[in-house]
């Protein structure tokens, strides 16, 4: 297994929406080219009105996928090979079933977790989850105290939350928290470890906001500024921290000397031919509650999705589908072709890339000219 510095992850672990950053720490996931996640969106319905969530969750689709679909749909993945789900909403509590879709996916044993905003997990609750045989739980936190984290998730929300771990880790399960980074809570990273901490989670990832869903439509992006400041003290603090790993993902713009980092990663074997900056369509794919399949769910357009669970199976959408997220895209950026790094950087994001309907543009994070 490679051993990565803090900013060798930062650079790998660009993607703004694999889970992979804190499910694994294994590198050889980092860099695969063989399907290895599968994110389940088992319903858009949620209890929360985030201000910034990218998928603007609230109610859910009309017709999502019944139970025995979520079932089939698991062993498809399975049939293909998955080795991380990752079950995902809106709220997924919300669905009185989800324990029977964590058991069915447990059962095989594929690594199941599950992410929530935690409001909802009560000592029940976590029970039902423990004997579900979850793998992980994530829970969303986004603020060390109930006024910083209500301003985004909304009144009250806090300390449900914070309930919702203890009970968790109470139960047994493995429990990290997600700490999503905008202009009104960059200055309590701190705290919120020192809170992660007291609680007995061994794990918290950070990550800016992404300028999709209702984090757009309110304009609560994080300055570029703020962002190279947060990502210094992420790295300060994950030197001196002991007893809590801190991940990151989204913060490769913010770094401070993309080209020494390209140059160690490049030294340590890591090449456009056994790393893809965006999993899409080459080892993860996302199923939105209705059962349409999309490589990204930062891309859950119409133009993006490549079938659909009901009509079509999984084996012929992932042996043919996916095709714009298999090409070399950033040969055709004009800046990315010219750049000495588009090998391991590729462009960035496409969703952040996507404009005028075309990927065919670099990264909009990106600041920089082709670096020579």
């Amino acid at each position: 297994m490679l051993r990565l510095t803090f900013d060798e992850l930062a650079f790998l672990m660009e993607c703004p929406a694999t889970p992979l950053t804190h499910l694994s720490t294994d590198s050889n996931k980092i860099i695969s080219k063989k399907l290895i996640q599968a994110t389940l969106y088992v319903t858009r319905a949620c209890n929360l009105s985030c201000i910034h969530c990218y998928i603007s969750a609230g109610k859910p689709l009309k017709d999502e996928l019944r139970t025995h679909e979520w079932l089939n749909v698991i062993d498809q993945l399975k049939s293909l090979g998955i080795e991380v789900i990752y079950i995902l909403g809106g709220e997924p509590l919300l669905r009185s079933d989800v324990f029977d879709i964590i058991s069915h996916s447990a059962s095989l044993n594929v690594y199941t977790a599950m992410s929530t905003n935690g409001t909802l997990v009560n000592q029940e609750v976590a029970g039902k989850l423990k004997e579900s045989g979850i793998n992980e739980v994530q829970v969303s936190v986004d603020g060390p105290n109930e006024r910083i984290n209500s301003a985004i998730r909304g009144a009250g929300s806090f300390q449900k939350a914070i309930n919702g771990v203890r009970s968790l880790l109470e139960e047994g399960v493995k429990t990290t928290i997600s700490y999503v980074i905008t202009e009104l809570n960059k200055d309590y990273i701190g705290d919120m470890v020192k809170l992660a901490k007291s609680l007995g989670v061994k794990t918290i990832n950070f990550s800016p906001v992404q300028e999709f869903g209702r984090a757009k439509v309110n304009s609560v992006m994080l300055s570029r500024s703020s962002a190279v400041a947060v990502y210094k003290e992420l790295k300060k603090l994950s030197m001196n921290e002991k007893d809590i790993t801190i991940t990151v993902n989204g913060f490769r713009f913010y770094l401070d000397d993309l080209k020494g980092v390209y140059g160690s990663l490049i030294r340590k074997g890591v090449n456009g031919d056994n790393y893809y900056s965006c999993p899409a369509g080459r080892s993860r794919l996302v199923i939105d509650s209705n059962g349409d399949v999309y490589g990204c769910e930062l891309l859950m357009l119409e133009s993006f999705r490549e079938g659909n669970v009901r009509r079509d199976s999984l084996k012929d959408i992932w042996e043919n589908g996916f095709k714009i997220f298999r090409e070399r895209r950033w040969e055709k950026i004009r800046e990315c072709s010219a750049c000495r790094i588009s090998s391991l950087c590729q462009g960035g994001c496409p969703a952040r890339a996507y404009r005028n309907n075309t990927l065919y543009n670099k990264d909009a994070l990106c600041s920089f000219g082709p670096i020579t």
